[in-house]
């Protein structure tokens, strides 16, 4: 022990003298390793660490999937969670919820806030624990007895300065009043930190019926009991399936042809299943920065070692041995990379920080819970010990295999250096040129990519396009035909504001997030056998909704006033729909119905509602400019015809959207003052946001690879400076007889173009190998986009070049009469 801490006093006091390597050094690996503490700690939040819930791992997420029809997740109706609740003997519980908007507050104070639709069995299933207060029991679950809400902590302070002033007063929960019956704790959270209320689930006899069935809307978890697996779980679901289908063989078939299937997952895996893959790669790239910022270290610790040789030497001479050299090496390198490790860590901070401020995290599953926790400190630490230890060894080797005797000798020649030394220095340079270009690869490829999406047309034009929502409530607005009323003083009153131009309401806006679907045929459309019916996204809007949006008309006409609650139903198709029931025919006039014959389901039946084409827009991006589900189009009904509660307004202007807020709130208060108007944006707002998850990785990649970039030139630079200084005397004999400084000059450039091509070579078939991890990150290019491969080898061979020259000049000035006499 005495003689490692002698060992540590002596390396401190080597690298508080040797200030320009430490400094370097340090920096080098702060940059690197906080960099990596970033992404571990948003991969160890997100992906690693369990929910916070107690066994987590036994909570299982139920969704039905259709995809032959399109729809990939339908998430679960209410008739299948009462048939699995009778019906399976795997779950300890069983709960249905739906997070949804809530108004709560009167006249003058009302706002718009997060709340949770629950059945009563979901907080047992979490083991939720108020801190004031209780959760629901069971009764409070059925019809006409679900007058309760639990407050999250944060809301119980603003609204009552108090979790326990909270209990037993009541909250206007839309328009009617709630009576509180518990707080949750200020760090309470379950998949949404944003959620302030949370209001018991109930069911009527009609949503419980089987006419209900496939009517999917509710998110279904459970929790497996002690001892079942999910292998277990799914088993039982299919044999529950199978005997559905036998139960409503008029469904069977169409079923099938739709490929209909419920899925049992671990909830924490589907969770993360849409970042997943992106987060690793994101860990990939920044663990190649790390080992480019190792390389650069490793040749600052092999050339610094090289002019420690006499140092060395005579401390050999003087008695200590190969081992205790060995060890002083290993401290010194090790204590420089820890340093590097906690610089790192300190970085990692603010690093979030910044990460939070790009606003990745409201694109990241469980983004509340990222921090820099113990693991990631203790991981880091970690990794920078285990890059001290792989960096000694280079030194170490060095040091073993040569004659300390010879020292003196070698040290007092300036030639060239010896062999071994140069050809790792080589290998080193080689693999960070190779390490770089793969980053430069992953990073164009997202930029590339990127570029693709933007270019992506989404079917309106989302300039000067203000969105806002509004909800009336049902105590207050009754029927269908009371909010017909209200959206149309809403629109008259916007309609004449200066500045706007168009708007409209909509049941559901391109990139806002809720999407609906449902089943329509075509009068006289034939299936083909094993065809499945399709879902397309269905949209009510009010006459002026296309013309705020500035959608053309193909076909036809728009919604207009003579489109009434009496008049023959109507709907306006997109160019997706008319494809596929009127291929190469114009829709106009044609009729359309919604499925809903008992005997047949694919053919209109005695009581059929027929729906008469009355124009065609062309396709507009519902989910946004990328989606991976297959696009069935989008019909749109009248909201005269049918009816919407939660709208989004679009408002199209002559200036600045967002200017239009504070004038569309007044007039919305002119006519409710108890409605807010909320999830106020802007088009271009919104399309911005659904680009997060694309955007900010390739922001991040393009950051490290740039690192690379900066660190492989550092490096190759310095291996050839170092080579140049080393190889003054053979330089000067060269020029001492008869070469130019320009072949000089050419001779150094040559050697480190041939490392950089080395390099390339060697990045080009590490990139061909983890092609196929980078193509589901990819949009309209390939993992091997000639364009951007060029593109990517040219930039960094032009940065590689000037890194070389500069060397290659200094050597190409040298002073030969100057450098035989040293």
């Amino acid at each position: 022990m005495e003689r490692f801490r002698q060992d540590l006093r002596f390396a401190v006091r080597l690298l508080v003298k040797d200030r320009a390597f430490t400094v370097t050094t340090l920096l080098t690996l702060a940059l690197c390793i906080g960099a990596n503490a970033v992404i571990f700690a948003i991969v160890n939040s997100v992906l690693l660490r369990p929910l916070p819930v107690p066994q987590a791992e036994r909570l299982m997420l139920l969704y039905n999937s259709y995809p032959k029809a399109g729809v990939e997740r339908a998430s679960t109706g209410v008739p299948d969670y009462y048939d699995r609740l009778r019906e399976t003997d795997v779950f300890e519980e069983l709960a249905l919820y739906q997070q949804r908007g809530v108004t709560i507050g009167g006249e003058g104070n009302a706002e718009r806030i997060t709340g949770m639709a629950a059945r009563p069995s979901l907080l047992r299933m979490l083991h939720a624990q108020p801190v004031t207060g209780r959760i629901f029991n069971e009764e409070e679950g059925e019809p006409g007895a679900d007058g309760k809400v639990i407050l999250s902590f944060a809301l119980s302070q603003r609204l009552f300065g108090g979790h326990q002033a909270a209990i037993g007063k009541d909250v206007r929960v839309n328009g009617r009043p709630h009576q509180v019956v518990g707080v949750m704790p200020g760090d309470y959270l379950f998949l949404n930190a944003d959620v302030d209320l949370w209001m018991p689930l109930s069911f009527t006899a009609q949503q419980r019926s089987d006419d209900a069935r496939h009517s999917n809307s509710w998110t279904m978890v459970g929790r497996l009991k002690p001892g079942a697996s999910l292998a277990q779980a799914q088993q039982q679901i299919d044999a529950l399936n199978a005997r559905n289908m036998e139960r409503f063989s008029n469904m069977k078939q169409i079923l099938l042809n739709a490929g209909f299937h419920t899925v049992v997952t671990p909830l924490q895996e589907d969770l993360v299943r849409d970042v997943k893959r992106t987060l690793y790669l994101l860990w990939g790239g920044v663990l190649f920065v790390l080992a480019i910022g190792a390389v650069n270290v490793t040749n600052l610790v092999l050339i610094r070692s090289s002019a420690r040789m006499r140092e060395l030497a005579t401390r050999h001479a003087l008695g200590a041995g190969l081992s205790r050299l060995t060890r002083q090496l290993l401290t010194e390198t090790v204590l420089l990379t820890i340093g590097g490790g906690l610089a790192g860590i300190a970085l990692g901070y603010p690093g979030l920080t910044l990460l939070s401020g790009i606003a990745w995290d409201e694109a990241l599953p469980r983004s509340a819970e990222i921090r820099i926790d113990g693991l990631v400190i203790a991981f880091t630490l970690a990794l920078a010990f285990a890059v001290g230890v792989l960096v000694s060894l280079f030194p170490v080797l060095n040091l073993q295999h040569m004659n300390l005797s010879q020292a003196f000798r070698e040290e007092g020649r300036s030639g060239t250096s010896a062999r071994g030394g140069r050809a790792i220095r080589r290998v080193l340079v080689v693999s960070q040129v190779a390490f770089a270009f793969m980053l430069l690869i992953g990073a164009g490829l997202l930029l590339a990519s990127f570029d693709r999406v933007l270019r992506v047309d989404p079917g309106f034009d989302p300039k000067q396009l203000l969105t806002a929502r509004v909800s009336p409530p049902g105590t207050r607005y009754a029927d269908d035909a009371a909010v017909r009323v209200f959206a149309d003083r809403f629109l008259s009153s916007i309609r004449t504001l200066p500045g706007v131009t168009a708007a409209g309401l909509t049941s559901n806006i391109p990139f806002g997030g809720d999407f609906s679907d449902s089943v329509i045929l075509a009068e006289g459309y034939q299936m083909v056998p094993g065809e499945s019916l399709i879902s397309p996204y269905q949209v009510t809007v009010t006459p002026g909704y296309m013309a705020a949006l500035e959608l053309p008309l193909r076909s036809g006409r728009f919604f207009s006033e003579s489109d009434t609650a009496t008049s023959p139903l109507v709907v306006i198709v997109d160019e997706t729909l008319a494809k596929k029931f009127w291929p190469g025919r114009d829709p106009v006039g044609r009729r359309m119905y919604k499925p809903g014959n008992p005997q047949d389901f694919t053919k209109p039946g005695p009581d059929t509602k027929w729906i008469t084409v009355v124009g065609v827009v062309p396709e507009t991006r519902m989910a946004g400019l990328v989606s991976s589900e297959t696009r069935m189009g989008t019909y749109y009904f009248p909201m005269t015809q049918d009816g919407m509660r939660t709208m989004t307004l679009a408002v199209r202007t002559d200036g600045d959207p967002l200017a239009m807020t504070g004038v569309l709130r007044k007039a919305l208060r002119s006519i409710d003052a108890e409605l807010p108007l909320y999830s106020v944006r802007s088009m271009e707002d919104r399309i911005t946001e659904s680009l997060l998850n694309r955007r900010t990785p390739m922001l991040l990649a393009v950051s490290f690879a740039t690192l690379a970039l900066f660190l492989a030139a550092t490096g190759l630079y310095g291996v050839l400076a170092y080579q140049v200084a080393q190889r003054r005397k053979e330089i000067a004999i060269r020029m001492a007889l008869g070469s130019e400084a320009g072949g000089i000059f050419a001779l150094i450039l040559k050697e480190g173009t041939g490392l950089m091509l080395a390099g390339l070579a060697v990045g080009l078939t590490g990139a061909f190998a983890i092609r196929r991890a980078m193509e589901s990150q990819l949009y309209g290019v390939s993992a091997m986009e000639p364009a951007v491969l060029a593109g990517v080898a040219g930039l960094l061979g032009l940065v590689a070049v000037v890194a070389c020259a500069v060397p290659a000049q200094r050597a190409s000035r040298i002073d030969p009469m100057g450098a035989l006499g040293e």
